[in-house]
């Protein structure tokens, strides 16, 4: 699977439609709202729901199925069971929101005094899915737009393990800088994909770089506090 796009035939893009339509029904949010949760443009979401994109992104494909709670493959299969088990939520739990200066500082949120801590994002995830208490929060920087517009809250697990196709938060060694990368994984090679168009590919190596944590989740929130 291509980790810029998915090519589907007729059948597929037809499936797609109806499988995400279905779910969006059982939902109580609007388009619009489902939109922002995923942090993609509404006409994106609207081009998947009326079958008009034939070659999606897998990155916007995967998080659809992730912040649902199901797989890429049942969203473009015949599942008409799909609905019900996608619309089951669970209640929010709440990640630590971090600025980028603190997240390259430490090595762990344990390391945080997170009793006083002030900023905090909720999160609501499907039953089957869960976070670790290591997770943490993420607002998006300038220079990830457009991709991720202005206030784009992703949720980052440093449990997690790293799969073909997840976007991952990079630690560079050499000056401890964080950088979001879109992994592709060619066995035996590990490759780093730029969210823009002015950063060069990485090579991943374990001398160099270190992946901190996988986004299991973006919003486009805004900043929620929890005393």
């Amino acid at each position: 699977m291509s980790l810029r796009a998915i090519k589907l035939n007729n059948l597929e893009v037809i499936r797609l439609s109806e499988n995400l339509s279905n779910i969006i029904q059982n939902q109580t949010l609007s388009v619009n709202q489902i939109a922002q949760e995923l942090g993609i443009p509404m006409m994106t979401l609207r081009r998947l729901l009326s079958g008009e994109t034939t070659d999606p992104r897998i990155s916007t494909v995967k998080l659809i199925a992730n912040h649902f709670g199901i797989t890429v493959d049942s969203l473009i299969e015949n599942n008409t069971s799909l609905p019900i088990n996608a619309s089951k939520k669970t209640k929010p739990i709440f990640a630590p929101i971090l600025d980028w200066e603190t997240a390259e500082r430490i090595n762990s949120i344990s390391e945080l005094q997170l009793a006083n801590w002030t900023s905090w994002q909720p999160v609501s995830l499907c039953e089957k899915n869960v976070i670790s208490d290591q997770a943490f929060a993420l607002e998006s920087r300038p220079s990830m737009y457009p991709r991720y517009p202005q206030g784009t809250i992703f949720i980052i697990d440093p449990v997690v393990t790293p799969a073909d196709g997840d976007v991952v938060l990079v630690k560079i060694k050499e000056n401890n800088k964080l950088t979001l990368r879109e992994l592709l994984i060619d066995p035996p090679e590990w490759k780093l994909y730029s969210l823009t168009a002015d950063s060069i590919m990485l090579n991943y190596s374990t001398e160099k770089h270190h992946v901190v944590g996988v986004v299991l989740l973006t919003m486009l929130y805004n900043r929620r506090i929890c005393d």
